[in-house]
């Protein structure tokens, strides 16, 4: 059988272009639906669905092949869930970068779509005090080990940050850039099914390095700690690392659906 030429090769092209678009088509017909079902459920009902959002994206993932990688159909499916968030209700990120502004703001940008309004913060507690002030707001704050430790503030009752839990971590898609790390904030969380948790250790009480979990950073007598699975108030789990750690006290201030490995070359 001969080879197809480059003619045919682009007529076929065409035709699979055709059908994903009466596919992303349907989606956004099926997106609508979506939104009058939220639209008539109770007030307050959530809107943002991080777990829904996740297990989307890894299901995609777990059946994923080829040479497209898989970053690209992740970004694509990003663009779709993000589009339709902004249908329900529209939604305002504040951006606070750090040392590393512009590789948060792509972080930002590549996970909330460009459908998205985003609005850079100067510094931490500004863009907290948006989040908290603006219907639909979302943060996205930069996290370093040593810099800003802004998460202290979203353990305490009477700050900027009260009532906002960390929900995600970007990049979401590790591949995208592993040596930059954020936060996205917003009053929100639920389990995904593989999760971390993080968690404010008040008063710790130096032996960081034995207990459980992984501690991202300390300022003044608090830990920033890391532990597996989806914890809240009470749970055994964050009494036990409380304690191994000397801590007076544990606040949970959220957590995030653990990203997906996902390399820019399948091969």
């Amino acid at each position: 059988m001969s080879q197809p030429t480059l003619d045919q090769i682009r007529r076929e092209i065409d035709a699979v272009d055709d059908a994903i678009h009466d596919l992303l088509m349907r989606r956004a017909e099926l997106g609508e639906q979506v939104v009058a079902a939220k639209n008539g459920a109770a007030p307050g009902a959530p809107r943002l669905r991080p777990a829904r959002e996740a297990a989307i994206l890894r299901r995609l993932r777990a059946r994923h092949a080829g040479a497209l990688p898989f970053p690209v159909v992740g970004h694509i499916w990003r663009e779709v869930i993000t589009s339709f968030l902004n249908r329900q209700s529209p939604v305002e990120v504040a951006v606070w970068g750090g040392a590393c502004r512009m590789a948060v703001w792509d972080a930002a940008r590549t996970y909330f779509g460009v459908t998205t309004r985003f609005a850079p913060m100067p510094d931490a507690a500004a863009a907290l005090a948006r989040v908290a002030s603006t219907a639909g707001g979302i943060g996205v704050l930069a996290f370093e080990p040593g810099g800003e430790p802004w998460w202290r503030l979203l353990a305490d009752a009477d700050g900027p940050g009260a009532g906002l839990q960390i929900f995600a971590r970007l990049p979401f898609f590790m591949a995208n850039d592993a040596s930059v790390t954020a936060f996205a904030v917003a009053p929100v969380r639920e389990d995904s099914g593989d999760e971390t948790t993080l968690a404010v250790l008040h008063g710790a009480g130096g032996n960081e390095a034995s207990g459980p979990g992984q501690v991202l950073a300390r300022h003044a007598g608090t830990a920033l700690v890391a532990l597996p699975g989806f914890l809240s108030a009470g749970d055994p789990a964050l009494e036990r690392a409380r304690a191994a750690h000397g801590a007076e006290r544990a606040t949970v201030i959220g957590g995030y659906a653990n990203p997906i490995d996902a390399p820019l070359s399948e091969g």
